[in-house]
């Protein structure tokens, strides 16, 4: 993959680090692992950042080079591959996008080497020559739905420096004890870690937390069963927020055993056995061709079968 590009004229007489940085939206950690590893061409000749810019100055990051020596360290030096299926719902040179599985964690931790969906990831990759992972969105462990890699750093870093073009956009789909009574609702409540724990969030009094906001649509009330199924959208990305935001209008995931215990809410998981919440939907403008791209995954049979009761 090589990132090209041609200066134009306001342009001129600029740096080429800082074309790079504004135009190419390349960080500035990134722009130093290129340097040092020669891969920065203007007019096909290698050049320093300082370069000065003249208008029609043909400007070429050589991706390819740069991934061929950080391959130098292979997958084996840090994960564990593991040969199991993925289910694939998107894939081209520069993204990966899957449908995670529930009892599964997104990423290796200190107590799960092994079992996440980075390893599987990690060895589907490695038939491709690529040796690192780059989450762009994960998933709780018991979370299913669609989770997005990228192949390379500089893919990744597009998602922060492009986020408004770019315009990741979020839809879940979550089953929640009792019956809401709005057909929509606005959540924008501060979310931050409880005290004394690592694990969990609660909503806090504005400027005490990090700003979020949740948008929840009703698609099916179960009165027998006493539950209601919604459709979230995300307009902001936090830690458990989903799960914080319907505690904090009065209704818990079923299956969410970790928030019920503490908030002493019985037999939340007598209907299912894990936090029913599904990454159903993504649309994005894709970060390097910039064409709309609609991901969807299909909901998995137990959140199914308990909406069809």
């Amino acid at each position: 993959m090589k990132i090209e590009y041609t200066a134009l004229e306001n342009d001129r007489d600029k740096k080429l680090k800082d074309i790079l940085k504004k135009r190419l939206y390349i960080s500035s950690e990134l722009l130093k692992k290129l340097k040092y590893s020669n891969c920065i061409y203007v007019n096909s000749k290698e050049e320093y950042t300082n370069y000065i810019i003249k208008t029609n100055d043909k400007i070429c990051i050589d991706l390819e080079k740069y991934l061929k020596i950080k391959n130098s360290l292979k997958f084996e030096d840090k994960f564990e591959l593991v040969n199991k299926p993925l289910d694939i719902l998107y894939e081209d040179e520069y993204l990966l996008i899957v449908n995670k599985p529930s009892n599964m964690p997104t990423h290796p931790s200190s107590d799960n080497y092994t079992n996440t969906l980075s390893n599987i990831v990690a060895n589907h990759l490695k038939k491709q020559g690529i040796y690192n992972i780059h989450i762009v969105t994960r998933l709780d462990k018991n979370t299913t739905g669609i989770c997005i890699f990228a192949k390379n750093e500089y893919i990744q870093e597009l998602f922060v420096k492009k986020k408004n073009k770019i315009n990741l956009k979020k839809e879940y789909t979550a089953i929640v004890n009792g019956i809401i009574k709005e057909d929509h609702i606005i959540i924008e409540k501060d979310i931050a870690r409880m005290n004394n724990t690592i694990l969990l969030r609660e909503t806090v009094p504005t400027g005490n937390g990090d700003y979020a906001k949740t948008e929840v649509e009703v698609l099916k009330r179960n009165n027998n069963l006493n539950y209601t199924v919604v459709n979230i959208i995300l307009h902001t990305g936090r830690t458990h927020q989903i799960r914080v935001h319907m505690i904090d209008i009065g209704h818990i995931l079923l299956g969410d055993t970790l928030y019920a215990k503490y908030y002493n809410i019985a037999n939340i998981d007598s209907l299912i056995l894990r936090q029913a919440l599904h990454a159903r939907k993504v649309s994005m403008n894709h970060p390097i061709t910039n064409k709309p791209l609609k991901i969807e995954a299909p909901l998995p049979e137990d959140m199914k079968s308990l909406i069809n009761q």
